[in-house]
């Protein structure tokens, strides 16, 4: 039987209606594919940029042929205010010591139980740290306090530590006054333990220095996707106490190569 032109023309229509449903998903999945790729596309250039503005952060190295295992006392407040966590400062002081090329820390809990077995509330004389650091079976033992704390714009913070080493003990009953003359330049009298280095300092964020030395500070250690950039430093005290930590035990260590340097061959 023979169709006639309408029934054709209805078909064309028919086959027109099929088609703009699949055309339609089909220029979607083709926008959607786009997008999709430009997302991709934006992602990877941000990855890149961001890949290329990292930098290696500066580190620090101790004075010593062999590798040191030393500890960290909790440190007292003297900074005049109780609002301070000074157990907090504790914690943040030993894991930078802990960053130090050469130097492992055990953790400030493992020093607070041997505190504890000691009946020690604290480590206020050279002879308390003398028995500290043999119980923990450390290198050396960092003792020392806060002295000025401000959280508030601009930050300040104040430390000063002073390092007792096992090198300065009495070994089997003896004690090396020589050695102990060498490392501080003066003749002790009673077998103790004695610091054979110091250091303290008050970082204070409205010193011009101090934020040229912040500044050093914070190359490779700033978060990419800050908005606050290295400024992060001076909104956050635990990443300003960082950074004062850090000073503190490069300044600890400098002067700890010091005295070697200068010590007679033996």
């Amino acid at each position: 039987m023979r169709r006639s032109p309408h029934d054709h023309g209805q078909d064309a229509m028919t086959s027109a209606q099929t088609m703009q449903p699949n055309e339609h998903r089909s220029g979607r999945t083709h926008i959607v594919g786009l997008a999709a790729l430009l997302v991709l596309s934006i992602g990877f250039g941000c990855l890149q940029r961001q890949q290329g503005s990292l930098e290696r952060p500066s580190t620090l190295l101790t004075p010593y042929d062999s590798p040191q295992l030393w500890a960290v006392a909790p440190l007292a407040n003297e900074s005049g205010t109780t609002a301070i966590d000074r157990m907090a400062i504790t914690d943040l002081l030993s894991e930078q010591l802990q960053q130090v090329d050469g130097v492992n820390t055990v953790p400030v809990n493992r020093v607070l139980l041997a505190m504890r077995q000691l009946g020690l509330n604290a480590v206020t004389t050279p002879q308390e740290a003398q028995r500290l650091i043999v119980i923990l079976g450390v290198d050396g033992l960092l003792i020392g306090t806060i002295t000025a704390w401000d959280p508030y714009q601009p930050p300040k913070l104040g430390l000063a530590v002073q390092l007792f080493t096992s090198s300065m003990m009495p070994q089997n009953g003896s004690f090396d006054l020589d050695s102990t003359r060498r490392a501080t330049g003066e003749i002790v009298s009673s077998p103790t333990a004695v610091p054979i280095a110091q250091a303290a300092g008050i970082w204070d964020a409205s010193n011009h220095r101090t934020l040229m030395s912040l500044n050093s500070f914070t190359q490779g250690r700033t978060r990419l996707d800050s908005a606050y950039g290295s400024d992060l430093y001076l909104v956050d005290m635990d990443l300003y106490t960082q950074f004062v930590a850090h000073r503190l035990v490069e300044n600890l260590l400098g002067n700890e190569h010091s005295r070697l340097s200068a010590a007679p061959e033996p």
